[in-house]
């Protein structure tokens, strides 16, 4: 990256004070590994490069939950994830509870890919998870695509 240079934010990780997922910022000056910006508060901040990518990055469009909810804290419910640029992601939640029991039916491991672990499974807990692991550009890591 270079001065001058737009970039898209992708990780407000700890930044979130100075800096918004997906929005647009230009590149004042460069050093080392870090970027300064103008920050939300149009203020010059200096932040890290990781935080940003020359790439504009696709809006998250929908959160399907796939299966119906039966028991908060005791099961497994797969969604889906459709963003802006038609791409489709897919992970898994599943309850403490219900992974204990994974654990006691066979013992020794339960396998799990995309697999995130909660105490307690709704609506509200999947949609704030996955809004969350966005910002901290995690999303893609905790997803497959379908």
């Amino acid at each position: 990256m270079k001065k001058g240079d737009i970039v898209y934010c992708i990780n407000e990780s700890s930044f979130s004070d100075h800096i918004i997922k997906r929005k647009s910022y230009v590149v004042q000056d460069i050093k080392s590994d870090l970027l300064r910006v103008f920050d939300t508060r149009k203020k010059l901040v200096w932040l890290p490069e990781y935080c940003f990518t020359k790439e504009e990055i696709p809006d998250i469009k929908s959160i399907i939950i796939d299966d119906e909810i039966i028991d908060n804290y005791n099961d497994y419910i797969e969604v889906t994830i459709e963003f802006s640029d038609e791409v489709k992601r897919w992970t898994s939640f599943i309850t403490i509870n219900k992974l204990n029991n994974l654990f006691n039916r066979f013992r020794d491991y339960v396998l799990g890919n995309e697999l995130i672990i909660v105490k307690e499974v709704n609506e509200t807990i999947i949609k704030r998870t996955i809004i969350e692991l966005d910002k901290q550009d995690q999303l893609y890591e905790m997803t497959k695509k379908l």
